[in-house]
């Protein structure tokens, strides 16, 4: 009988965890028809919208889908808007940290309310509002926040900061997904320009390396968190302040991304996330690196191009 028991115990944790990571039904994967590489992603009016993360990506993209490729059309010329100028100079000369950085642009996660928007500028810890064919930093202090949780900024290093973002627009409400050392979500009142909240604070890593905050999706009061080297996506209870589900992320029906890239080690890609009702996409940051012997056997496709991967959305998810 206690045999039994623990028997049935068993079966019912491990039928727990399988279903808090179940994988996503693959939909399909695209490739890029250019070198651009995609660090953010958004849903808006009904087609995906993404940033880079080099000097010269100082735009928003519009995509557009072919049958296995993908490619892109500027949406939002930045460097075109009033006050870019201004800023970049002062962005170029900028000391963060006790250091000079090593980018004035470094775009990583983009969101919208409306038809403005909000991109997160990473090596600088910016939030750059863009609206009414403007654009401008967000007066945010956030030095408080992490000193308070024991991380000074001038420890933190630059190339680990704002990876993500994603906009509560009823409330007001931005949140800010610091990449890693720490790994945490900043939430952020745009009424007031306060920097309320740092939660979600850790280091826990995989045997790939740190989880990793990589890009963020809001909806109805629930937080949805890329998590890069887990290739993991976690639906988070803000009101409850709790994970709900982690669903897995990265296989294709042929390969898994780990081993799309030559990457020589197996780290993290998965950098974008957008959501629509019936659609999950996850932008892949190549960072350069060549498409694999084997996904080219897999998917007959030669070069270094970013991708995309697309999965069903599961009901309740």
């Amino acid at each position: 009988m206690i045999k039994n028991l623990v028997i049935l115990f068993v079966f019912i944790v491990i039928s727990t965890q399988l279903k808090a990571n179940e994988k996503l039904e693959f939909e399909s994967i695209l490739f890029n028809r250019d070198t651009v590489e995609i660090s953010g992603l958004t849903s808006y009016k009904d087609t995906l919208l993404m940033v880079g993360d080099k000097l010269s990506n100082r735009a928003v993209y519009k995509i557009k889908f072919e049958k296995d490729r993908f490619y892109y059309t500027s949406h939002i010329d930045l460097t075109k808007l009033s006050g870019h100028n201004k800023y970049f100079a002062k962005a170029l000369l900028l000391k963060h940290g006790e250091r000079l950085i090593k980018s004035p642009f470094d775009l990583e996660g983009i969101t919208f309310c409306n038809d403005t928007f909000y991109i997160v500028n990473e090596q600088v810890r910016h939030v750059l509002k863009v609206s009414n064919s403007r654009i401008k930093n967000l007066s945010l202090n956030f030095s408080p926040i992490f000193k308070k949780n024991n991380f000074p900024l001038k420890q933190v290093s630059t190339n680990a900061g704002f990876e993500g973002i994603a906009a509560d627009c009823k409330n007001q409400k931005l949140y800010i997904a610091q990449e890693r050392s720490p790994r945490a979500i900043i939430q952020v009142d745009l009424v007031s320009n306060a920097v309320e909240d740092m939660f979600l604070i850790s280091n826990e890593e995989t045997k790939f390396g740190s989880k990793d905050f990589t890009d963020l999706y809001y909806e109805n009061d629930h937080l949805y968190i890329l998590k890069r080297n887990a290739h993991e996506i976690t639906k988070y209870n803000l009101k409850k302040r709790k994970e709900v589900k982690t669903v897995s992320v990265g296989h294709t029906n042929k390969i898994h991304l780990r081993e799309i890239y030559d990457t020589g080690t197996p780290y993290g890609l998965a950098e974008g996330l957008a959501m629509t009702k019936d659609t999950i996409y996850i932008g892949v940051d190549n960072n350069k690196s060549k498409i694999s012997d084997k996904a080219q056997k897999a998917f007959g496709i030669k070069g270094s191009f970013s991708s995309i991967i697309i999965y069903k959305r599961p009901t309740g998810f």
